[in-house]
C-alpha cells in the first residue's frame, strides 16, 4: 500500500513537473509572438510610410507648378515603390505579410503579422493596433485633400512642408529600428539603406524650398 502510494504521488510530482514545463513553454511562445507581431508592425509602420509618399508624389508629379518640384516628386515616387518593394521581400523571407493601403481610393487592409504560430501573443493589442492604423490612414487622406485643394506655388510649398514632415517621422522610424532590431542582419541592412535615402530627400526639399521661396 506504501509502494502504491508513493507510485501515485511520484505520478503526480511527475504531472506537476510537465503541466509547469507546458506552462513555461506556452509562455514562451506567447512572447516570442509578441516580439513578433511587434517587428510587423514596425514594419507595418515603414509601409505606411513608404505608401503616403508614393501617393503624394503621384499627387505633386501632376499638380506641381515647379518643374524640379515635379522632378523631385517623381524620384520620391520611384524611391518609395523601390523601398516598399524591399520591405514586402523582406517579410516575403521571414513568413509575414505587411498592411498594404490604397490611398488613391481610401480602401484600406488592415493587419499584417499574417504568419503562424505563437498565436495568442500575436494577437495581443491587434484591435488597438488596427485602431491606430486607421487613425493615421484617415488623417493623411485629409491632409493628402487639403493639399489636392491648392494650386500653384502655394500648392508647391505646402507639398514639400508635408513630405519634410513626413520625411523627419521616417528617420526616428528608422533609427527606432535600427536600436530595436539591431539582431536581426536582414532589417538592419535594409534600415541601414533606408537613413541615407531620407536624408537626401530632407536635403533635397530645403534646396527646392530656397529655390521657390518659404
Amino acid at each position: 500500500m506504501l509502494c502504491g502510494m508513493g507510485l501515485v504521488m511520484a505520478l503526480g510530482l511527475g504531472a506537476g513537473c510537465a503541466h509547469d514545463e507546458a506552462k513555461a513553454a506556452r509562455n514562451r511562445g506567447e512572447m516570442v509572438g509578441e516580439a513578433l507581431a511587434e517587428k510587423v508592425r514596425f514594419a507595418d509602420q515603414l509601409a505606411l510610410l513608404d505608401q503616403q509618399q508614393i501617393a503624394l508624389g503621384q499627387l505633386a508629379a501632376e499638380r506641381a507648378s515647379n518643374p524640379e518640384v515635379r522632378r523631385f516628386a517623381q524620384r520620391l515616387v520611384r524611391d518609395h515603390e523601390n523601398h516598399l518593394s524591399d520591405l514586402r521581400a523582406l517579410a516575403d523571407a521571414q513568413a509575414f505579410s505587411l498592411a498594404l493601403v490604397d490611398l488613391n481610393t481610401r480602401e484600406s487592409a488592415t493587419g499584417g503579422a499574417g504568419w503562424e504560430g505563437a498565436e495568442k501573443g500575436a494577437h495581443k493589442g491587434v484591435k488597438s493596433y488596427d485602431k491606430k492604423v486607421d487613425k493615421q490612414v484617415r488623417e493623411f487622406i485629409e491632409r493628402r485633400d487639403e493639399l489636392a485643394s491648392r494650386s500653384g506655388v502655394d500648392f508647391d510649398r505646402a507639398f514639400l512642408d508635408q513630405v519634410k514632415e513626413d520625411q523627419e517621422r521616417g528617420r526616428e522610424l528608422v533609427d527606432e529600428g535600427l536600436d530595436e532590431y539591431r539582431g536581426d542582419t536582414s532589417l538592419a541592412l535594409l534600415l541601414g539603406r533606408t537613413a541615407p535615402v531620407l536624408l537626401s530627400h530632407q536635403r533635397q526639399i530645403s534646396t527646392l524650398k530656397g529655390f521657390i521661396g518659404d
